[in-house]
């Protein structure tokens, strides 16, 4: 009997995209605080909130244990993974080889459209720092550091310091939770434009790495140890 592929193969793209809408909704609470580290995440609830069945539910989850915002227990239980010193310093030193490269590459390459659009980026990063909006001040640091890597051409880097980057920001958040290190940061940017505009590289990719170190010497120490959180 001839049976047809229409007839066997369901189509992927709506339920992908319901899946990835939960991982979505869900990555933004746990980014947010409105679901702290270690809170149980009950997939029943959680589809009940959402409007949705527990089979995206449980697919988002599984999404999201994979970038490291959930964890599952030996019962099978997801809570929200807790913030530690040794997985923040796992995830800068992926960054600071990884960015440092895109930094150096994108740098070299980027030129007058983009650095108009940096340079209005770097304008509303001043206003979200001067107003203490930790949500514009994040997206617009990527923006800022996107528009530059992108011009690398090197699709797969970036594609990866992104994910590490969205990975960080819980941390990100900790490390701007005081308005002197807002305003460290700002500078920061303010040299990284200078550099992207004189096409120099190898001052990006410092200043990128530097940036990094700072980070994680100003927070470090404020973390607990997986130890402690066992």
């Amino acid at each position: 009997m001839e049976v047809t592929v229409e007839k066997t193969i369901a189509p992927l793209e709506e339920r992908e995209s319901i899946e990835h809408r939960v991982a979505q909704s869900l990555r933004a609470l746990i980014v947010a605080g409105q679901l702290p580290e270690g809170t149980q995440l009950v997939q029943r609830d959680l589809a009940a909130r959402l409007g949705v069945s527990q089979t995206p539910v449980r697919a988002g989850l599984s999404r999201l244990e994979r970038e490291g915002f959930v964890d599952f227990g030996p019962t099978g239980r997801a809570f929200v993974s807790r913030l530690t010193r040794e997985d923040f310093e796992e995830i800068y030193a992926a960054r600071l080889g990884l960015e440092g490269l895109a930094a150096r590459l994108g740098a070299e390459a980027v030129g007058p459209k983009e650095l108009a659009s940096m340079r209005m980026t770097l304008r509303k990063l001043g206003r979200a720092a001067a107003e203490r909006d930790v949500d514009a001040y994040l997206a617009l640091r990527w923006e800022l550091y996107g528009t530059c890597y992108r011009t690398s051409g090197r699709s797969r880097l970036v594609a990866e310091v992104e994910r590490l980057y969205r990975r960080s920001e819980r941390y990100n958040r900790i490390v701007l939770s005081t308005a002197q290190r807002f305003r460290e940061s700002l500078g920061r940017y303010s040299d990284f434009f200078a550099d992207c505009k004189a096409n120099d590289g190898a001052a990006a990719e410092r200043g990128v790495q530097d940036a990094l170190r700072w980070a994680v010497a100003s927070v470090a120490a404020e973390l607990p140890s997986e130890a402690e959180c066992s």
